[in-house]
């Protein structure tokens, strides 16, 4: 295989076949074993009744279940298109790796999630990173399967040039925070999942007084407005020939 060739495979887990397309691998030769860049993805654990919960008055908890899989393959598999050197799955609850494992196999890494709240568990998932020796990591999560990659990429590319980088939801949150250094005070003070956390976390970094670059806004898919948002934005992208297109997301949709 050549280095930056394009490839597509797919394998059945659980009865959702998954499928990832158009993926070019990278091979990176570097002189030490640390990586400068490094992905995090938080996920939970498809667990019927326990994700997407507020899908559950117009979908089943295990259709919930089966479609955020789904959502957790794509990203997956579209963020092995980026040229980042590390990727890894900080997963929640500490027993399901092995769940993990079988939806997005041996090319990530895996790391339990550890702390009380949101906050606490991305201290310690980007204290994991900085400690491997990452120079620039960013977390994201795994509720929107059409999150551009070049807002990603964006980021990655910020970090150079300013040490936070925040990607903000319609709904109060964010899809994506990056550090270039170790910062925890970033994360003190913030009421976790309200729709007040990016705007507190705003204010912690400007009291700081730590410079940032604010990636455009996003959407998350947690309510039957965003589900019907999520299918128009599909068709859309499948009309434009887009490369991001989240296949497992479109197969379980329908789309």
């Amino acid at each position: 295989m050549k280095i930056g060739q394009s490839m597509s495979w797919s394998f059945r887990r659980d009865g959702l076949k998954m499928r990832c397309e158009n993926v070019k691998l990278f091979f990176f030769l570097t002189l030490t074993p640390y990586m400068s860049t490094s992905l995090i993805i938080f996920a939970k654990s498809p667990i019927p009744g326990k994700v997407k919960t507020r899908l559950t008055p117009y979908i089943t908890p295990t259709e919930a279940a089966e479609l955020y899989k789904a959502f957790v393959a794509d990203i997956i598999c579209n963020t092995h298109k980026l040229k980042c050197e590390r990727v890894t799955i900080a997963y929640t609850p500490s027993n399901a790796e092995a769940t993990f494992h079988s939806i997005c196999g041996q090319s990530v890494d895996y790391l339990p999630q550890q702390g009380h709240n949101l906050g606490e568990r991305m201290m310690n998932a980007f204290k994991y990173s900085f400690d491997k020796g990452s120079k620039r990591t960013i977390i994201i999560g795994t509720d929107s399967p059409t999150l551009p990659l070049s807002y990603v990429q964006k980021a990655f590319d910020a970090l150079n040039e300013v040490p936070v980088t925040i990607g903000p939801t319609f709904d109060g949150g964010y899809y994506l925070i990056g550090l270039s250094e170790q910062n925890d005070a970033i994360f003190d003070g913030v009421d976790w999942s309200t729709s007040r956390v990016f705007s507190q976390t705003l204010a912690r970094i400007q009291a700081l007084n730590k410079q940032m670059y604010v990636l455009p806004p996003w959407y998350d898919v947690d309510t039957l407005d965003n589900l019907e948002f999520l299918r128009s934005h599909i068709r859309s992208m499948k009309m434009s020939d887009n490369s991001e297109l989240p296949y497992n997301t479109m197969q379980f949709l329908k789309v």
